[in-house]
Protein backbone atom coordinates (compact mmCIF):
# COMPACT_ATOMS: atom_id res chain seq x y z
CA UNK A 1 0.00 0.00 0.00
CA UNK A 2 1.59 3.02 -1.25
CA UNK A 3 0.09 7.12 -0.14
CA UNK A 4 1.46 10.18 -1.11
CA UNK A 5 2.38 13.07 1.83
CA UNK A 6 2.86 16.51 1.20
CA UNK A 7 7.37 15.71 0.14
CA UNK A 8 7.45 12.17 -0.56
CA UNK A 9 5.36 8.79 -1.06
CA UNK A 10 5.05 6.59 1.64
CA UNK A 11 4.68 2.73 1.87
CA UNK A 12 2.67 0.94 4.66
CA UNK A 13 3.34 -2.69 5.47
CA UNK A 14 2.83 -5.24 7.69
CA UNK A 15 5.25 -7.30 9.74
CA UNK A 16 4.39 -10.71 11.41
CA UNK A 17 7.37 -9.91 13.60
CA UNK A 18 8.96 -6.96 15.26
CA UNK A 19 12.56 -8.50 14.39
CA UNK A 20 12.29 -7.25 10.75
CA UNK A 21 12.09 -3.47 12.24
CA UNK A 22 15.72 -1.97 13.43
CA UNK A 23 15.36 -1.19 16.77
CA UNK A 24 16.77 2.21 16.38
CA UNK A 25 14.01 2.83 13.71
CA UNK A 26 11.39 2.04 16.01
CA UNK A 27 12.57 3.74 18.89
CA UNK A 28 13.31 6.52 17.59
CA UNK A 29 9.31 6.48 17.16
CA UNK A 30 8.34 6.96 21.19
CA UNK A 31 7.45 9.95 23.29
CA UNK A 32 8.59 10.11 26.78
CA UNK A 33 7.21 7.53 29.06
CA UNK A 34 6.59 4.80 26.11
CA UNK A 35 9.47 3.59 27.19
CA UNK A 36 9.80 0.83 27.86
CA UNK A 37 6.37 -0.68 27.40
CA UNK A 38 6.30 0.13 23.68
CA UNK A 39 10.41 0.07 23.05
CA UNK A 40 11.92 -2.47 20.53
CA UNK A 41 13.44 -4.48 23.15
CA UNK A 42 10.04 -4.91 24.76
CA UNK A 43 7.56 -5.70 22.72
CA UNK A 44 10.25 -7.88 20.15
CA UNK A 45 10.99 -9.74 23.74
CA UNK A 46 7.43 -11.36 23.83
CA UNK A 47 7.64 -12.32 20.27
CA UNK A 48 11.08 -13.69 21.11
CA UNK A 49 9.98 -15.46 24.19
CA UNK A 50 6.71 -17.06 22.78
CA UNK A 51 4.74 -14.97 25.41
CA UNK A 52 2.70 -13.82 22.15
CA UNK A 53 1.97 -15.93 18.99
CA UNK A 54 -0.47 -18.75 18.31
CA UNK A 55 -0.46 -20.70 22.42
CA UNK A 56 -1.63 -17.45 23.59
CA UNK A 57 -3.80 -15.76 21.13
CA UNK A 58 -2.10 -12.53 20.39
CA UNK A 59 -0.78 -12.58 16.70
CA UNK A 60 1.40 -10.11 15.63
CA UNK A 61 0.98 -7.88 12.60
CA UNK A 62 2.41 -4.98 13.04
CA UNK A 63 1.68 -1.80 10.64
CA UNK A 64 4.78 0.57 9.54
CA UNK A 65 5.03 3.40 7.25
CA UNK A 66 8.34 4.19 5.34
CA UNK A 67 8.99 7.56 3.27
CA UNK A 68 10.30 5.98 -0.13
CA UNK A 69 14.00 6.41 -1.21
CA UNK A 70 13.70 9.47 -4.25
CA UNK A 71 16.57 7.49 -5.40
CA UNK A 72 15.25 3.87 -5.85
CA UNK A 73 11.63 2.13 -4.79
CA UNK A 74 12.77 0.80 -1.60
CA UNK A 75 11.92 2.00 1.43
CA UNK A 76 13.42 4.67 3.13
CA UNK A 77 12.95 6.37 7.02
CA UNK A 78 10.64 4.47 9.06
CA UNK A 79 8.54 7.57 10.13
CA UNK A 80 5.18 5.97 11.98
CA UNK A 81 3.88 2.75 13.11
CA UNK A 82 1.74 0.73 15.28
CA UNK A 83 1.86 -2.17 17.60
CA UNK A 84 -0.83 -4.64 16.29
CA UNK A 85 -2.01 -8.26 16.76
CA UNK A 86 -4.85 -10.35 15.38
CA UNK A 87 -6.37 -11.30 18.41
CA UNK A 88 -8.97 -15.07 18.86
CA UNK A 89 -10.12 -13.89 22.01
CA UNK A 90 -10.06 -10.90 24.43
CA UNK A 91 -7.90 -11.66 27.49
CA UNK A 92 -5.40 -9.74 28.50
CA UNK A 93 -6.86 -6.44 27.08
CA UNK A 94 -8.31 -4.91 29.95
CA UNK A 95 -11.59 -2.92 27.73
CA UNK A 96 -14.09 -4.54 28.27
CA UNK A 97 -16.35 -6.11 25.30
CA UNK A 98 -18.12 -8.89 26.70
CA UNK A 99 -21.59 -8.01 25.26
CA UNK A 100 -19.86 -7.57 21.83
CA UNK A 101 -19.58 -11.26 20.14
CA UNK A 102 -22.92 -11.93 21.05
CA UNK A 103 -24.39 -9.01 19.49
CA UNK A 104 -22.12 -9.28 16.96
CA UNK A 105 -23.19 -12.66 16.02
CA UNK A 106 -26.87 -11.38 15.82
CA UNK A 107 -25.67 -9.24 12.63
CA UNK A 108 -24.24 -12.84 11.36
CA UNK A 109 -20.78 -11.77 11.62
CA UNK A 110 -18.12 -13.68 13.72
CA UNK A 111 -16.35 -11.33 16.19
CA UNK A 112 -13.23 -13.04 16.34
CA UNK A 113 -11.03 -12.73 15.32
CA UNK A 114 -10.16 -9.04 15.38
CA UNK A 115 -7.55 -6.54 15.34
CA UNK A 116 -6.22 -4.44 18.41
CA UNK A 117 -3.59 -1.99 18.47
CA UNK A 118 -2.12 -2.31 22.19
CA UNK A 119 0.90 -3.71 24.11
CA UNK A 120 -0.49 -7.26 25.08
CA UNK A 121 -1.43 -8.09 28.36
CA UNK A 122 -0.93 -4.36 29.90
CA UNK A 123 -3.95 -1.71 30.36
CA UNK A 124 -1.61 1.43 30.44
CA UNK A 125 -1.40 4.56 28.69
CA UNK A 126 0.75 5.44 25.54
CA UNK A 127 1.64 5.48 22.13
CA UNK A 128 -0.27 3.53 19.94
CA UNK A 129 -0.48 5.31 16.75
CA UNK A 130 3.26 6.09 16.93
CA UNK A 131 4.92 9.19 14.47
CA UNK A 132 8.15 10.60 14.50
CA UNK A 133 8.59 13.27 17.16
CA UNK A 134 10.70 15.54 14.89
CA UNK A 135 8.08 15.92 12.43
CA UNK A 136 5.43 18.70 12.18
CA UNK A 137 2.21 17.83 14.37
CA UNK A 138 -0.24 18.57 10.75
CA UNK A 139 1.85 15.93 9.43
CA UNK A 140 1.65 13.54 12.43
CA UNK A 141 -1.82 13.84 12.73
CA UNK A 142 -1.95 12.84 9.13
CA UNK A 143 0.30 9.74 10.09
CA UNK A 144 -2.00 8.93 12.45
CA UNK A 145 -4.94 8.78 10.02
CA UNK A 146 -3.38 6.73 7.80
CA UNK A 147 -2.17 3.92 10.52
CA UNK A 148 -6.01 3.96 11.07
CA UNK A 149 -6.65 3.65 7.67
CA UNK A 150 -3.91 1.23 7.32
CA UNK A 151 -5.20 -1.23 9.96
CA UNK A 152 -9.27 -0.93 8.14
CA UNK A 153 -7.64 -2.34 5.18
CA UNK A 154 -5.67 -5.02 7.36
CA UNK A 155 -9.11 -5.74 8.14
CA UNK A 156 -10.80 -6.12 4.80
CA UNK A 157 -7.82 -8.25 3.50
CA UNK A 158 -7.40 -10.49 6.43
CA UNK A 159 -10.68 -11.03 6.87
CA UNK A 160 -11.49 -9.60 10.34
CA UNK A 161 -14.61 -8.03 11.50
CA UNK A 162 -13.37 -4.94 13.98
CA UNK A 163 -10.54 -2.92 14.58
CA UNK A 164 -9.52 -1.48 18.08
CA UNK A 165 -6.74 1.16 19.73
CA UNK A 166 -6.20 0.36 23.35
CA UNK A 167 -5.29 2.68 26.26
CA UNK A 168 -4.25 5.87 23.50
CA UNK A 169 -2.10 8.76 24.96
CA UNK A 170 -4.61 10.70 25.57
CA UNK A 171 -5.92 14.44 27.47
CA UNK A 172 -3.65 14.88 30.79
CA UNK A 173 -0.74 12.28 29.95
CA UNK A 174 1.59 15.00 29.24
CA UNK A 175 2.09 18.11 32.10
CA UNK A 176 0.13 20.97 31.04
CA UNK A 177 2.84 23.18 30.10
CA UNK A 178 4.64 20.75 27.66
CA UNK A 179 3.92 22.92 24.65
CA UNK A 180 4.07 18.79 23.07
CA UNK A 181 0.48 18.45 23.82
CA UNK A 182 -0.89 19.89 20.66
CA UNK A 183 -2.89 16.62 19.63
CA UNK A 184 -3.54 13.50 21.28
CA UNK A 185 -4.13 10.35 19.74
CA UNK A 186 -7.91 10.83 19.95
CA UNK A 187 -7.87 13.89 17.73
CA UNK A 188 -8.03 11.47 14.93
CA UNK A 189 -10.31 8.62 15.63
CA UNK A 190 -13.72 9.95 15.19
CA UNK A 191 -12.02 11.41 11.55
CA UNK A 192 -11.25 7.90 10.42
CA UNK A 193 -14.96 6.10 11.78
CA UNK A 194 -13.62 4.76 15.13
CA UNK A 195 -15.91 5.01 17.59
CA UNK A 196 -14.46 6.85 21.14
CA UNK A 197 -14.43 4.93 24.32
CA UNK A 198 -13.77 5.96 28.06
CA UNK A 199 -12.94 4.10 31.01
CA UNK A 200 -11.93 5.03 34.48
CA UNK A 201 -8.67 3.62 36.25
CA UNK A 202 -6.78 4.98 39.74
CA UNK A 203 -3.54 7.04 39.05
CA UNK A 204 -0.74 8.66 41.55
CA UNK A 205 -0.97 11.97 40.39
CA UNK A 206 2.32 14.01 42.21
CA UNK A 207 1.10 17.77 43.07
CA UNK A 208 4.55 18.80 43.87
CA UNK A 209 4.83 16.37 47.42
CA UNK A 210 8.18 17.29 49.09
CA UNK A 211 7.41 13.57 51.12
CA UNK A 212 5.42 10.83 51.45
CA UNK A 213 4.44 12.41 54.77
CA UNK A 214 2.78 15.92 52.59
CA UNK A 215 0.89 13.26 50.05
CA UNK A 216 -0.73 11.92 53.03
CA UNK A 217 -1.59 15.75 54.11
CA UNK A 218 -3.99 15.72 51.33
CA UNK A 219 -5.99 13.38 52.83
CA UNK A 220 -9.09 13.39 54.97
CA UNK A 221 -7.86 12.54 58.74
CA UNK A 222 -9.49 8.80 58.89
CA UNK A 223 -7.50 7.58 55.40
CA UNK A 224 -4.66 9.18 56.64
CA UNK A 225 -4.18 7.26 59.85
CA UNK A 226 -5.71 4.32 58.61
CA UNK A 227 -2.72 4.14 55.99
CA UNK A 228 0.12 5.21 58.66
CA UNK A 229 -1.16 2.55 60.99
CA UNK A 230 -0.83 -0.39 58.12
CA UNK A 231 2.62 1.03 57.47
CA UNK A 232 3.90 0.97 61.23
CA UNK A 233 2.60 -2.56 61.67
CA UNK A 234 4.55 -3.62 58.78
CA UNK A 235 7.42 -1.64 59.93
CA UNK A 236 7.01 -2.97 64.03
CA UNK A 237 6.61 -6.57 62.49
CA UNK A 238 10.58 -6.27 60.95
CA UNK A 239 9.04 -5.94 57.50
CA UNK A 240 11.56 -4.05 55.33
CA UNK A 241 10.36 -2.81 51.65
CA UNK A 242 13.00 -1.96 49.13
CA UNK A 243 13.10 -0.96 45.11
CA UNK A 244 16.15 -2.75 43.69
CA UNK A 245 16.81 -0.90 40.13
CA UNK A 246 18.27 -3.21 37.45
CA UNK A 247 20.09 -6.10 37.13
CA UNK A 248 23.57 -6.11 38.52
CA UNK A 249 25.39 -7.73 35.18
CA UNK A 250 23.65 -5.65 32.70
CA UNK A 251 23.69 -1.93 33.98
CA UNK A 252 27.34 -1.11 33.75
CA UNK A 253 27.27 1.93 35.88
CA UNK A 254 27.17 1.90 39.62
CA UNK A 255 23.51 2.69 41.27
CA UNK A 256 22.95 6.09 43.07
CA UNK A 257 23.10 6.38 46.84
CA UNK A 258 19.57 5.36 47.46
CA UNK A 259 19.25 2.32 44.91
CA UNK A 260 20.53 -1.16 44.34
CA UNK A 261 20.97 -3.25 42.04
CA UNK A 262 19.13 -7.23 41.66
CA UNK A 263 20.42 -10.37 40.79
CA UNK A 264 19.50 -13.19 38.52
CA UNK A 265 17.95 -15.12 41.95
CA UNK A 266 16.12 -12.24 43.29
CA UNK A 267 14.52 -12.09 39.75
CA UNK A 268 14.01 -15.96 39.90
CA UNK A 269 12.01 -15.58 43.36
CA UNK A 270 10.11 -12.67 41.81
CA UNK A 271 9.00 -14.85 38.74
CA UNK A 272 8.06 -17.76 41.13
CA UNK A 273 6.18 -15.81 43.26
CA UNK A 274 4.37 -14.18 40.16
CA UNK A 275 3.21 -17.67 38.98
CA UNK A 276 2.06 -19.27 42.56
CA UNK A 277 0.01 -15.80 42.96
CA UNK A 278 -1.60 -16.50 39.56
CA UNK A 279 -2.46 -19.96 40.01
CA UNK A 280 -3.53 -19.15 43.51
CA UNK A 281 -6.14 -16.37 42.54
CA UNK A 282 -7.07 -17.48 39.11
CA UNK A 283 -6.55 -21.29 39.02
CA UNK A 284 -4.16 -20.33 35.75
CA UNK A 285 -0.62 -19.46 35.02
CA UNK A 286 -0.06 -15.92 33.55
CA UNK A 287 0.76 -15.38 30.18
CA UNK A 288 4.57 -14.11 30.51
CA UNK A 289 7.26 -16.84 30.78
CA UNK A 290 10.58 -17.05 33.00
CA UNK A 291 12.68 -16.14 29.84
CA UNK A 292 10.68 -13.34 29.16
CA UNK A 293 11.60 -11.97 33.05
CA UNK A 294 15.21 -12.67 32.01
CA UNK A 295 15.20 -10.87 28.53
CA UNK A 296 13.27 -7.93 29.80
CA UNK A 297 16.17 -7.78 33.00
CA UNK A 298 19.43 -7.77 30.04
CA UNK A 299 17.62 -5.49 27.89
CA UNK A 300 15.36 -3.15 29.84
CA UNK A 301 18.41 -1.39 32.59
CA UNK A 302 17.07 0.36 35.35
CA UNK A 303 13.76 0.80 33.87
CA UNK A 304 13.47 -2.65 35.27
CA UNK A 305 12.20 -2.35 38.91
CA UNK A 306 11.86 -5.18 41.19
CA UNK A 307 10.07 -3.81 44.73
CA UNK A 308 10.65 -6.47 47.29
CA UNK A 309 9.82 -7.04 51.00
CA UNK A 310 12.20 -9.05 53.10
CA UNK A 311 11.44 -10.24 57.03
CA UNK A 312 13.93 -9.37 59.76
CA UNK A 313 15.66 -12.50 58.97
CA UNK A 314 16.44 -11.48 55.84
CA UNK A 315 13.43 -13.98 53.78
CA UNK A 316 11.74 -12.66 50.65
CA UNK A 317 8.49 -12.73 51.53
CA UNK A 318 6.39 -10.41 48.37
CA UNK A 319 7.12 -8.51 45.73
CA UNK A 320 6.57 -6.23 42.61
CA UNK A 321 7.66 -6.48 39.33
CA UNK A 322 7.39 -2.67 38.13
CA UNK A 323 8.56 -0.42 35.18
CA UNK A 324 9.78 3.29 35.07
CA UNK A 325 9.25 5.41 32.19
CA UNK A 326 10.88 8.95 32.08
CA UNK A 327 8.18 10.66 34.29
CA UNK A 328 5.39 7.95 35.21
CA UNK A 329 5.77 4.32 37.18
CA UNK A 330 4.31 1.60 35.79
CA UNK A 331 3.19 -1.16 38.53
CA UNK A 332 2.75 -4.59 36.93
CA UNK A 333 3.54 -7.83 38.19
CA UNK A 334 2.72 -9.03 42.01
CA UNK A 335 3.97 -11.99 43.85
CA UNK A 336 3.38 -13.31 47.36
CA UNK A 337 4.72 -16.40 49.35
CA UNK A 338 2.70 -15.60 52.72
CA UNK A 339 -0.22 -13.31 52.76
CA UNK A 340 0.09 -10.23 55.37
CA UNK A 341 -1.99 -7.79 56.05
CA UNK A 342 -1.50 -4.67 54.54
CA UNK A 343 1.88 -5.59 52.69
CA UNK A 344 0.23 -5.77 49.13
CA UNK A 345 -0.53 -1.90 50.14
CA UNK A 346 3.00 -1.11 50.97
CA UNK A 347 4.58 -3.23 47.93
CA UNK A 348 2.54 -2.37 45.39
CA UNK A 349 1.13 1.41 46.60
CA UNK A 350 2.77 3.30 49.25
CA UNK A 351 6.66 2.56 48.30
CA UNK A 352 6.25 3.30 44.52
CA UNK A 353 4.43 6.38 45.49
CA UNK A 354 7.12 7.13 48.11
CA UNK A 355 9.23 6.59 45.19
CA UNK A 356 7.57 8.92 42.61
CA UNK A 357 7.48 12.21 45.07
CA UNK A 358 11.52 11.06 45.85
CA UNK A 359 12.51 11.22 42.20
CA UNK A 360 9.80 13.97 41.36
CA UNK A 361 8.06 11.38 39.05
CA UNK A 362 4.25 13.04 37.54
CA UNK A 363 2.22 9.63 38.24
CA UNK A 364 2.28 6.24 38.95
CA UNK A 365 0.01 3.64 37.41
CA UNK A 366 -0.64 0.50 39.91
CA UNK A 367 -2.73 -0.93 37.13
CA UNK A 368 -6.58 -1.75 36.30
CA UNK A 369 -9.44 -2.00 38.93
CA UNK A 370 -9.37 -2.66 42.45
CA UNK A 371 -11.30 -0.16 44.55
CA UNK A 372 -8.67 -0.63 47.58
CA UNK A 373 -6.59 1.90 45.15
CA UNK A 374 -9.27 4.42 45.24
CA UNK A 375 -9.12 5.19 49.29
CA UNK A 376 -5.33 5.31 49.61
CA UNK A 377 -4.84 8.05 47.25
CA UNK A 378 -5.35 7.14 43.85
CA UNK A 379 -7.33 9.39 41.97
CA UNK A 380 -9.91 8.38 38.88
CA UNK A 381 -8.46 9.12 35.74
CA UNK A 382 -10.15 8.58 32.24
CA UNK A 383 -8.56 5.97 29.86
CA UNK A 384 -9.41 5.59 26.63
CA UNK A 385 -9.80 3.13 23.66
CA UNK A 386 -11.57 3.44 20.13
CA UNK A 387 -13.46 0.87 17.55
CA UNK A 388 -14.23 0.62 13.99
CA UNK A 389 -16.01 -2.84 13.07
CA UNK A 390 -16.61 -3.19 9.34
CA UNK A 391 -20.40 -3.97 9.34
CA UNK A 392 -22.64 -0.96 9.01
CA UNK A 393 -24.81 -1.94 10.91
CA UNK A 394 -23.18 -3.42 13.95
CA UNK A 395 -21.08 -0.21 13.94
CA UNK A 396 -24.21 2.20 14.32
CA UNK A 397 -25.24 0.17 16.86
CA UNK A 398 -21.97 0.22 19.28
CA UNK A 399 -21.86 3.44 18.51
CA UNK A 400 -25.16 4.36 19.67
CA UNK A 401 -24.60 2.30 23.01
CA UNK A 402 -20.92 3.73 23.48
CA UNK A 403 -22.39 7.36 23.34
CA UNK A 404 -25.20 6.11 26.24
CA UNK A 405 -22.06 4.69 27.84
CA UNK A 406 -20.34 7.82 27.91
CA UNK A 407 -22.82 9.33 30.46
CA UNK A 408 -22.62 6.43 32.76
CA UNK A 409 -18.79 6.38 33.03
CA UNK A 410 -18.94 10.23 33.77
CA UNK A 411 -21.28 9.62 36.32
CA UNK A 412 -19.37 7.10 37.44
CA UNK A 413 -16.32 9.51 37.38
CA UNK A 414 -18.17 12.00 39.79
CA UNK A 415 -18.85 9.75 42.16
CA UNK A 416 -15.42 8.18 42.25
CA UNK A 417 -14.12 11.51 43.14
CA UNK A 418 -16.18 12.06 46.23
CA UNK A 419 -15.09 9.00 47.78
CA UNK A 420 -11.80 9.72 46.36
CA UNK A 421 -9.96 10.44 49.92
CA UNK A 422 -7.38 13.33 48.95
CA UNK A 423 -9.60 16.40 49.91
CA UNK A 424 -8.92 18.54 47.00
CA UNK A 425 -9.61 15.60 43.98
CA UNK A 426 -13.00 17.09 42.89
CA UNK A 427 -11.71 20.41 42.65
CA UNK A 428 -8.26 19.57 40.99
CA UNK A 429 -9.97 17.10 38.27
CA UNK A 430 -9.72 18.88 35.10
CA UNK A 431 -11.45 16.76 32.81
CA UNK A 432 -14.59 17.29 35.43
CA UNK A 433 -17.70 18.79 34.06
CA UNK A 434 -18.76 22.29 36.11
CA UNK A 435 -21.61 19.30 37.39
CA UNK A 436 -19.27 17.50 39.19
CA UNK A 437 -17.03 20.32 40.89
CA UNK A 438 -18.59 20.22 44.33
CA UNK A 439 -16.77 21.85 47.22
CA UNK A 440 -18.42 20.25 49.58
CA UNK A 441 -16.03 17.82 51.26
CA UNK A 442 -16.98 14.14 51.40
CA UNK A 443 -17.36 12.37 54.93
CA UNK A 444 -14.82 10.22 55.89
CA UNK A 445 -15.28 6.57 55.02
Amino acid sequence: MTARSTQKELRVSVYPALSSVAPSDWDALLEPDDAPLLSWAYLQGLEQTGCVGESSGWLPLHIVVHQLDDARDTDGQLIAAAPAYIKLHSDGEWVWDVEWPELALAFGQDYYPKLVLAVPFNPVTGGRLLTLPTLPEAQRRDLRALLLRAAQTLCQSEGLGSAHVLFPRGPGFRPIADSSDEGTELDVLPDEGFWPRRQTQYHFHNRGYRSFADFLGDMRSHRRNTIRRERRELSESGITVRTFSGLDEACGAAPGPDAVRFGRAELDQMFEMYVGTSIRYTGEKPYLQRAFFQLCAERLGDRLELVLAHNRDGQLLAGAWNLRGDRRRYGRYWGERQSIPFLHFEVCFYHPIERCISDGYLAFEPGHGGDQKLLRGFRPSYTYSGHWFAHPSLHRVIGQYLKKEAGFIESVKGFELQRCPLREAVLLDSEAEPSQRDRDEPPDE
